[in-house]
């Protein structure tokens, strides 16, 4: 069955290696924080895929040593379990999102991931731009938002009456793209950056149709090759590309009328113009 957009998006945020445990624990808190059973007496975490499953499991054993039976879903109930689950996620987590339990700088933002994968949807490239995490109350919806918005960002937050949930929701693709890369969907956002310059250039192309713009069409032309080679190279896998070519890739899509020497002007530091030119050559290989 192939997957949705949202679904690919998931399960590139579980196949992250989490390197510090107090960064495990967060993902973990932020999936049972959107979970609709959380609390003192019961914890249930559904997964909408056997490798979200494996992903979820792994993690509880690894940080709460609580190995849970093979299922859909994860049940902890066991007194002594949710003692421990609780003692390290404070007594009231299931509340009040309690930030005593993020171990470093990194933990919000895995927090995020965490609430993301269990409750989160994002439109695909092409459609209207639209990314929400569904909470089961309003409380908790609160508490996601307010926790986004120590990013700088704005969400707007909708009863769903239907599903008995919260939404908390970004518009526009601008902000789409930032909550993705803030929760570390870096390939998700670069897809969508991706659709939306293609878009640009060819409606650019259609401009310059009925005008003597040879150079200005070349142009577009080498871009539009160049932004598609991007996304076939994110596609085979971003955690692969080295991090200079992720650098010029992301120069490119988000100044697609630029020239070489203005993309070169535009690298922190600045590169000269044939280092660029290197880059982007690589990446067509990259590509092909």
């Amino acid at each position: 069955m192939k997957r949705s957009f949202s679904q690919r998006v998931k399960l590139d945020l579980c196949n992250i290696t989490i390197k510090n445990n107090c960064c495990r624990r967060s993902f973990l808190y932020g999936y049972m924080f959107a979970s609709r059973v959380f609390s003192r007496e019961a914890i249930e975490m559904r997964a909408d895929s056997p490798d979200t499953n494996r992903c979820l499991r792994a993690l509880m054993d690894d940080v709460f040593g609580i190995v849970c039976e093979d299922g859909p879903k994860l049940t902890v109930k066991i007194p002594s379990e949710l003692d421990r689950i609780f003692g390290e996620l404070g007594e009231n987590a299931h509340n009040t999102l309690n930030k005593d339990a993020f171990g470093c700088e990194l933990c919000r933002q895995v927090f995020l991931r965490g609430a993301f994968v269990e409750c989160g949807t994002v439109n695909a490239p092409g459609r209207s731009y639209h990314l929400e995490f569904i909470a089961p109350s309003d409380g908790r919806a609160e508490q996601i938002a307010e926790l986004i918005a120590e990013f700088g960002m704005t969400p707007g937050i909708v009863d769903r009456p239907a599903s008995n949930s919260t939404g908390v929701y970004f518009k526009g693709s601008e902000a789409v793209e930032d909550v993705l890369q803030i929760i570390g969907a870096q390939k998700a956002a670069f897809e969508l950056m991706n659709a939306k310059i293609l878009r640009e250039l060819r409606g650019n192309a259609n401009r310059c149709a009925n005008c003597d713009a040879a150079n200005i069409s070349k142009t577009v032309d080498a871009a539009q090759s160049q932004i598609e080679a991007i996304g076939r190279m994110l596609a085979s896998g971003a955690e692969d590309v080295p991090a200079e070519l992720l650098e010029t890739a992301k120069v490119r899509i988000e100044n697609p009328n630029a020239t070489l020497a203005e993309l070169a002007a535009l690298h922190d530091p600045p590169l000269t113009k044939s280092g660029v030119k290197h880059r982007l050559d690589r990446i067509l290989k990259y590509a092909n």
